[in-house]
């Protein structure tokens, strides 16, 4: 399955990436680019801006669902998802680009995601057990997308 003519992948995240993880970011950005059509959109991190948490959780929500309406599959990234390995991640993502086209995982910020988003979400991931600071989370789904494509198809980069 060639997955650039498939489908479509949108990361929606929160906030804005330090120096020390931007490039990684763009390196998986610009690798994964080479198998499908992927877009990075960055919302607003409504944190410590005279808010309440759950009121500047809810407004990133708000944004990253916004951010996300076009796709036709959205993700959540959540600590309580399904845990799966890589290559249960590439039938996962060979699937869903099969069947819906495109596809928006969308990863909160240091307060996390919205019940509204993981309502709003037809699937829920966990990259693992352990928690993450979000901005490396990010390149984490990144370098495992990446994974993924080189697996759907048949590269070495997996082993």
């Amino acid at each position: 399955m060639n997955v650039r003519q498939a489908g479509k992948i949108i990361i929606v995240a929160v906030g804005k990436l330090h120096d020390e993880w931007w490039t990684a970011q763009q390196d998986y950005l610009a690798r994964l680019r080479r198998y499908t059509d992927v877009t990075l959109v960055e919302v607003k991190d409504a944190v410590g801006r005279g808010a309440s948490d759950a009121v500047a959780v809810q407004r990133e929500g708000e944004a990253l669902l916004s951010a996300a309406q076009d796709a036709r599959r959205r993700i959540a990234l959540s600590v309580t998802g399904k845990q799966m390995d890589s290559p249960g991640l590439a039938v996962f993502l060979r699937q869903q680009i099969e069947v819906y086209g495109s596809l928006a995982f969308l990863i909160g910020g240091p307060l996390g995601l919205s019940p509204a988003v993981i309502a709003a979400c037809q699937n829920t991931l966990s990259l693992s057990s352990f928690t993450f600071p979000h901005e490396m989370a990010r390149v984490i789904l990144l370098e495992q997308l990446y994974r993924a494509a080189t697996i759907i198809s048949g590269e070495k980069y997996h082993k």
